[in-house]
């Protein structure tokens, strides 16, 4: 499998790792870049690793766009040959630029491949990927897929394998919040948000007088001269991520559909700052907007006047925070996406081996 660059690449890529090992495939391998959060994460999670050259289109003006075309070229050259030394059946592809390489790797070598997309409409990498896929998985059939030689098929987005079992107050013990008293969670994907960030500490007396604020701010975005009680600081949460999204009363977040997936299948009213369309598509201002039509969000513009209404956001969102029950919303099933997207690649796998066998 392949994807990264963000945690809502990774996530799902793992937990479809995850349904393989419980259907007893434990041969598994991650392709992705060196030094990285797919690295780091895949590891974690005892996947064997991978690495590969890869780079993607940065939109805006930057000299390593110049750079592009010869890493790709060079990833390509490289996943060419990682896929043929590492024997692959199939290759399960979660987006982003660092897909790419290993996907034309698979298709020289014959492999079969699945894309899987989460949004409403197909990231650039996708879009690529997409003309000559085996199979194309969405999260939902309102994803648009602009293709006549294939049919997409909706699966879910599968959320991380550890919700269902995670525990809150094993959190609470660990970090030594205050029994009883509402949790404010902020996070905002695996590098963070300066801007958040600073909205959020701006803001702290006022939030402070209704919650305990857990903030994962990224790295080399702590403060190492802000220590208030009640505050609780982070750069990134691993294996307590799953404890501390159970803990929370509210989230403040972006609005990418792994974020959002979670949300749902918590139950967790949320405060949502989409990025904004100057270092992004717009998908995650889609992804607000669908999801507050069904949901308990209030959403907030990535601008300079973020922080003015961020506290009275999160209050506004407290009765529907006491409201809600902790843990996992009742009658959801989080293995049911993860189930069948690892159903569908493993159809390919067992198509490639009867052509073989014929």
């Amino acid at each position: 499998m392949t994807g990264g660059g963000s945690a809502g690449h990774v996530v799902p890529a793992l937990a479809v790792a995850a349904e393989f090992r419980r259907r007893g495939h434990a041969d598994l391998v991650f392709f992705g870049r060196s030094n990285s959060i797919e690295e780091r994460l895949a590891l974690q999670a005892g996947l064997r690793f991978v690495p590969l050259p890869a780079a993607g289109l940065r939109r805006y003006r930057s000299w390593r766009n110049l750079t592009l075309p010869f890493v790709v070229l060079w990833g390509i050259v490289a996943a060419v040959l990682a896929v043929r030394r590492e024997r692959i059946d199939v290759l399960f592809c979660k987006g982003a630029y660092v897909s790419v390489p290993v996907a034309i790797g698979a298709w020289v070598n014959r492999v079969p491949f699945a894309i899987h997309e989460s949004d409403e409409s197909l990231g650039l990498a996708n879009r690529i990927l997409s003309r000559f896929a085996t199979k194309v998985l969405t999260t939902s059939e309102a994803t648009k897929v602009n293709s006549s030689r294939i049919k997409p098929v909706v699966t879910g987005l599968p959320v991380r394998d550890d919700l269902e079992t995670a525990d809150p107050e094993r959190f609470r013990a660990k970090y030594e919040l205050a029994p009883g008293g509402r949790v404010l969670m902020v996070f905002c994907g695996s590098s963070g948000s300066v801007r958040i960030n600073d909205a959020v500490r701006a803001r702290l007396d006022e939030l402070l007088k209704e919650f305990q604020v857990v903030h994962v701010c990224g790295p080399n975005n702590l403060d190492a001269n802000l220590k208030l009680p009640g505050y609780f600081q982070f750069e990134y949460l691993n294996e307590d991520m799953a404890d501390a999204l159970w803990l929370a009363d509210v989230v403040i977040g972006r609005s990418g559909a792994t974020t959002l997936a979670e949300l749902d299948a918590l139950g967790k009213p949320a405060v949502l700052v989409p990025l904004p369309l100057s270092v992004s598509r717009g998908d995650q201002i889609v992804n607000a907007e669908l999801f507050a039509r069904s949901h308990d969000c209030v959403i907030l513009a990535d601008d300079e006047h973020l922080a003015a209404g961020l506290a009275e956001a999160c209050v506004r969102l407290i009765p529907a925070a006491d409201a809600a029950s902790r843990g996992v919303a009742e009658g959801r099933d989080v293995h049911r996406a993860a189930h069948a997207v690892a159903q569908e690649v493993a159809g390919m796998a067992k198509s490639r081996h009867r052509r073989r066998r014929g």
